[in-house]
């Protein structure tokens, strides 16, 4: 993730674009929630180009929901400069949690521990099709550790930290 675009928390990472697809601008991505209705909401898709933040209108979705058309994106040479590119929504477009519930994202700078012992800092979290991950700064090292139920003990929102079991596995460097 874009690491200045990751620091504003008002941005979600929501999905990737593949590839262009034909030759009126539409695009091919993929999103990391595959079971999200969010392309479904009248809200702007954000990237990041060239360091500024761009709004572009969601137009449309066709096929399987895999293929989407922008506003003023009308060609494929327009398309291509979004090639790979990571897009972001406003976190405020994105409908409201029910309590107990959090954007995944919302834990990025909290600290992560196993049982008693501090691990280190939670800073970025990689939504990848097979699984969810953190990455976490372990000893002046970055290491990912799957961030999956049975390994989760709880959150505490208020003080900033995770709390995981059995992850001592992943600590070997």
């Amino acid at each position: 993730m874009n690491n200045s675009l990751k620091r504003m928390s008002k941005f979600i990472p929501v999905g990737k674009v593949i590839k262009p697809h034909g030759i009126k601008g539409e695009l091919k991505f993929f999103l990391y929630n595959e079971d999200s209705d969010l392309l479904e909401l009248d809200i702007k898709i954000w990237f990041k180009i060239n360091d500024l933040n761009k709004s572009f209108n969601l137009i449309n979705t066709k096929g399987s929901g895999k293929i989407f058309k922008l506003e003023s994106i009308d060609s494929r040479d327009d398309a291509e400069l979004l090639r790979n590119k990571e897009f972001f929504v406003l976190r405020s477009d994105l409908p409201d949690l029910s309590d107990g519930n959090f954007y995944l994202n919302d834990i990025i700078n909290f600290r992560l521990f196993n049982k008693k012992n501090e691990i280190g800092l939670i800073i970025d979290v990689l939504l990848l099709p097979s699984s969810n991950y953190i990455l976490v700064n372990y000893n002046n090292n970055e290491i990912l550790i799957p961030f999956l139920d049975r390994y989760i003990e709880f959150f505490d929102f208020d003080e900033k930290i995770v709390v995981m079991k059995n992850i001592k596995v992943f600590l070997n460097l």
